[in-house]
């Protein structure tokens, strides 16, 4: 009879504590009588403070070309009413109060730096804004959670491309002036814990700042993308590079293989191929592009070395015929003579210091070998000269292309490795 009395006690207690369908009716209909259109202050002239969460959910896309950053997010708003509040006592100990947005206030913000549509709160239809609520406690704390996916402007800096960093802002804006509402972050960071990652892009770092002015206040969410470089490295960069190192073989085949113009035109047209991609990705912009320039020059190489390529093949059968006319030619031999004689020199220089340590025997076949080596500096053009000139031609051509792409690649390294 003990436990029937005690568990009749507690069941009309539990009762009394519970806030019925009555209780939650009246309280809505003390709402209704509150304009939705009145700022939420007992005294109109003070401002309202809105703090506002933002929870990045993923980065949806970012186009460089077009500047165009895609985010999906979550907009937290807190805010202070002090017309909705009230008793618990007087409605059933009722704590919490859910209203639509079309029944109640609500502050208006904006994008300032959207694309299409400016305003924060976008809804796909009627039962997407019926079925969106303001939650009230009973102190008069409100909370109201809006998702969102928007498109913002955001400049790209290729300049580090395919390594590049990119710095992106979410500018919230109030459409009334500061004295009657003002925005403020209730955290110095974006809420991370639930984002997606992206395949392309991750975000770097992130910050969040605020503006107050006379006519305005407005928040800034910066956000720092930065690029997955893996896939473009491998499937662009690698390939050029190694493009431009096949290139310096065009003057390791002979002359008379007639292949030599075929490869030079074939790595040109490919260099082509990969700027025409290259443009594709990159944004028209006035900003430079460190690997562009790479690639610039590399076209460039490529065409001198087409050009040096068929001037080798035109000149292969003149020589043959031991008439180098011309001024190039001339130039060449002469050069090439110089080289020889250059090398020669140095050649002797080591023999002398070796021939101390010689037996005779072998000093007598070192001297036999150095009248095989010695040629004719006269004027006379030999037929041994104009060969060995088309050597000289090539060795230098490939020193030199070799000297510039070596030379480019620690350039756009350094630069890459020490961009921050």
């Amino acid at each position: 009879m003990l436990f029937v009395c005690l568990g009749s006690i507690i069941y009309l207690v539990s009762l009394s504590l519970c806030a019925t369908f009555d209780d939650v009716t009246n309280l809505e209909q003390r709402f209704k009588k509150i304009s939705p259109n009145i700022r939420p202050r007992l005294n109109q002239t003070d401002f309202v403070e809105i703090r506002v969460l933002m929870t990045l959910e993923s980065i949806k896309d970012y186009d460089e070309v077009s500047g165009t950053l895609t985010v999906v997010g979550t907009y937290v708003l807190y805010w202070q009413d002090e017309m909705r509040n009230w008793n618990e006592s007087e409605y059933g100990n009722l704590s919490v109060m859910r209203t639509p947005i079309i029944e109640t206030w609500i502050p208006k913000i904006l994008i300032r730096n959207m694309v299409s549509k400016r305003s924060v709160f976008l809804f796909d239809n009627d039962v997407d804004i019926r079925t969106t609520f303001v939650r009230y406690n009973s102190s008069g704390h409100v909370k109201f959670m809006v998702e969102s996916m928007h498109e913002c402007s955001c400049s790209a800096n290729v300049m580090y491309f395919p390594f590049d960093s990119h710095e992106c802002a979410i500018e919230l804006l109030t459409v009334e002036r500061s004295n009657e509402i003002r925005i403020s972050p209730n955290r110095k960071e974006i809420y991370m814990l639930y984002t997606r990652s992206n395949a392309e892009w991750y975000v770097q770092s992130n910050h969040v700042e605020n503006e107050l002015s006379r006519f305005y206040s407005l928040i800034k969410i910066n956000i720092k993308l930065s690029r997955k470089p893996r896939f473009l490295f491998l499937n662009l960069v690698v390939p050029i590079v190694f493009l431009s190192f096949v290139n310096l073989l065009v003057f390791c085949l002979p002359v008379a293989s007639g292949e030599r113009a075929s490869m030079a035109f074939t790595v040109l047209l490919t260099f082509v191929v990969f700027i025409s991609m290259v443009t594709n990705i990159l944004p028209a912009s006035n900003a430079l592009s460190l690997f562009n320039v790479f690639l610039q020059i590399q076209l460039f190489c490529s065409i001198l070395i087409t050009f040096c390529a068929v001037w080798s093949i035109s000149h292969y059968h003149t020589f043959n015929e031991k008439n180098p006319s011309g001024v190039i030619a001339r130039i060449l031999i002469r050069a090439s003579r110089l080289y020889r004689k250059t090398c020669k020199t140095k050649h002797n220089q080591n023999e002398a210091q070796g021939e101390k340590n010689m037996p005779d025997d072998e000093n007598k076949n070192a001297q036999q070998l150095d009248k095989y080596v010695n040629y004719d500096i006269s004027n006379k053009v030999t037929l041994e000269e104009i060969r060995y000139s088309q050597y000289f031609f090539d060795e230098m051509c490939f020193k030199t292309f070799t000297f510039v792409l070596v030379l480019q690649l620690i350039i756009y390294s350094i630069m890459v490795l020490y961009r921050n």
